[in-house]
This record gives C-alpha cells, sequence and structure tokens, in this order.
C-alpha cells in the first residue's frame, strides 16, 4: 500500500514539475527529442568506448609487458648466438675453402708431375727395350760361334774337351773335315745334380762359317749316335731372351706338325709356315696359333722340311732334346735360319 502510494506522489510530483510545464510549454517536437536523445545515447556510447579501448590497451601493453617482451628478448638472445655460430661457421667454410684451393694448386701440381713422370717412363721404358734389344742382339752376336751338344755321356771328354771334339767330330759326322775349335766344358743347366742325364756340352769355333757347315751336317747325318748307342744333338746358342721366345713357339709348333705343316724358326724367334703355296711369318706364338686354329681340322702326316738344302730332323727331336736336358728344347730346327 505505502509502495503504491509512493508511486503516485512521484508521478505527481514529475507532472507538477517546473522542467515538465516548460517542456510542455516549448515548441519542441517529439522527433527532436529522440534524436536528442540519440545524440546523447551516441556520446554516451562514445565515452564508454575510448573508456574500453584504454582498458583494452593498457591491457594489452600489460601483457606484452609480461609475456612478449620477455619471450622477444629472448628471441633476441637466441638470434645473437644463431648469429655468432653462422659467423664462426662462415669463418671456417672460408679456411675450409682457401685450405681446399691450395690442395686444388698441389693436386694440380701433382698431376702435372704425374703426367710429366708417366712421359719420362714411358720414354725410359722405350730406351730400356731399345738397349735391351742391341744387348740382346749383341750377346747372340757372341754366341754365334757357339755349338751345344746334347746327349754326350760325362766325363767321356777327360781333361782334353776341346781335343776329345776335335778327334770325335768326324766319326760322328762324316761329312766333316777337321775344324778349329777355340774352347769347349760342360755347362751347368739348373738340372739337379743327381740326375744321370749328362749336362751340356758347348763348344766355341773359331768360323762361323764352320758353326754352320757343322749343324747343316748333323741335320743331315741325323741321328748322330755315340759309341755308347746314345744320340747327340746339336744346337746353336742363343740368348737366354731369344732362347725363350723361341721356346715359345714349341707348343704351336708341334700343333703344326700334327696337321701336317713344316713348321720352322728363323732368327731370332719368328715361325714360318708354307700353306697352300704362300709363305707365311708369325712373329708371335698367339698369331701361328690363331692361324693354324682357322685351318681344317685334318690330321696330315708331316713330310721332313728341308732347309738350305738339309732336310730337317723328325718331329720327336723336341722330346730328345728335352729328354738329354738341354736348355734350348722346344726351338724347333737347329739350324740357324739367318745361316
Amino acid at each position: 500500500m505505502d509502495t503504491i502510494s509512493t508511486r503516485d506522489s512521484r508521478k505527481r510530483e514529475i507532472a507538477q514539475s517546473p522542467l515538465k510545464k516548460k517542456f510542455k510549454d516549448s515548441s519542441v517536437t517529439k522527433e527532436d527529442l529522440d534524436e536528442a536523445i540519440a545524440n546523447g545515447v551516441k556520446l554516451a556510447l562514445q565515452e564508454q568506448q575510448k573508456s574500453l579501448d584504454s582498458v583494452v590497451a593498457a591491457a594489452v601493453r600489460e601483457a606484452m609487458d609480461s609475456i612478449l617482451i620477455p619471450a622477444l628478448r629472448d628471441l633476441r638472445t637466441d638470434l645473437q648466438k644463431t648469429n655468432e655460430v653462422v659467423n664462426n661457421v662462415s669463418g671456417e667454410i672460408e679456411r675450409v675453402a682457401a685450405m681446399a684451393e691450395r690442395t686444388q694448386h698441389r693436386v694440380d701440381s701433382v698431376q702435372a708431375a704425374a703426367r710429366e713422370d708417366r712421359r719420362s717412363v714411358i720414354d725410359l721404358k722405350k730406351q730400356l727395350d731399345l738397349l735391351t734389344t742391341k744387348l740382346t742382339d749383341l750377346e747372340d752376336r757372341g754366341r754365334r760361334n757357339n755349338i751345344r751338344l746334347v746327349g754326350l755321356p760325362e766325363m767321356l771328354e777327360g781333361s782334353d774337351t776341346v781335343g776329345y771334339i776335335k778327334a770325335n767330330l768326324t766319326k760322328w759326322i762324316p761329312s766333316l773335315e777337321g775344324r778349329d775349335i777355340e774352347r769347349a766344358h760342360r755347362v751347368y743347366d739348373g738340372c739337379d745334380t743327381n740326375t744321370k742325364k749328362p749336362r751340356t756340352l758347348i763348344f766355341r769355333l773359331l768360323r762361323w762359317q764352320d758353326r754352320s757347315t757343322i749343324l747343316k751336317g748333323a741335320r743331315k747325318a741325323y741321328p748322330v749316335k755315340h759309341a755308347t748307342n746314345t744320340t747327340l744333338l746339336f744346337f746353336p746358342d742363343f740368348s737366354p731372351t731369344t732362347t725363350a721366345k723361341r721356346k715359345s713357339f714349341s707348343p704351336v709348333m708341334k700343333k703344326a706338325t700334327a696337321m701336317g705343316l713344316e713348321p720352322f724358326l728363323i732368327y731370332p724367334a719368328m715361325m714360318k709356315i708354307e700353306h697352300g703355296g704362300k709363305k707365311m711369318a708369325f712373329e708371335s706364338p698367339q698369331l701361328a696359333e690363331d692361324f693354324i686354329n682357322s685351318l681344317p681340322r685334318k690330321l696330315i702326316p708331316a713330310t721332313p722340311q728341308c732347309v738350305d738344302g738339309a732336310p730337317a730332323f723328325p718331329p720327336d727331336l723336341n722330346s730328345a732334346a728335352n729328354n738329354a736336358g738341354n736348355q734350348h728344347a722346344g726351338e724347333g730346327n737347329l739350324v740357324d735360319m739367318n745361316d
């Protein structure tokens, strides 16, 4: 009840107030009043907005001061450390680049020196090969008058080897006359000293023509028999280098002989074959092997070949020479083809 009376009393005061009375007496319309109220509300809202903006800005600044700034400070510190590391790495890279450049210069120098050394080695090898060829030729020329006698039993010559050979040479090869022999001796051929095979006897003639005559006479008189019924073999004497080259042709020469061909060697080491009316020369065993393999596989009985009118030895010559312990076995023919 008191509340209702109070409300009515308030209404009466407002209705009787001078401002209300003045407003009624004024010419202000309702629209103007609404516009004024809207402008007032708008101003009030603007003031509140400014106040709110200032509060938000203060809150943001406070958040930045409490969170972002320390984080940025830490990030700046990390960036400074990273820059220091990068600078150190850059310095290391520059030093490595400088070392790599120096190393490249050294490698270039070493490569240039290696190329020069390679050229020098090639030149020296050519000179060595040339000198070796000349030395081999000189050694072969020094042995030009030598003959190797294989199969002569030990101790038969006694203390006078030269006299023994002179006395028996015409018996072994009747077509020979007296020949001048400078010296003669047994040689060690690398065989076991306990073997029953006699050592090779080598003798040197005064004249090269005598050496050629004896070898050809031995070919004509083959097989040359000693009083003990042993077969004597006469070989030219070559240097070890030439001997090895000639011996390398032994397998292919045996193969060619088995196929009915007539191979022979010429000095220093070249194999010749006559086939189909053509004469062919091979400087290496492989070339001769390739040629023989290209021929039809037909075994023909081999016929003795003739060299300078002298008949060749039978194909088992190499076997006989090996059985006699001759280091020159496998030379293929007993006559130096340059003779």
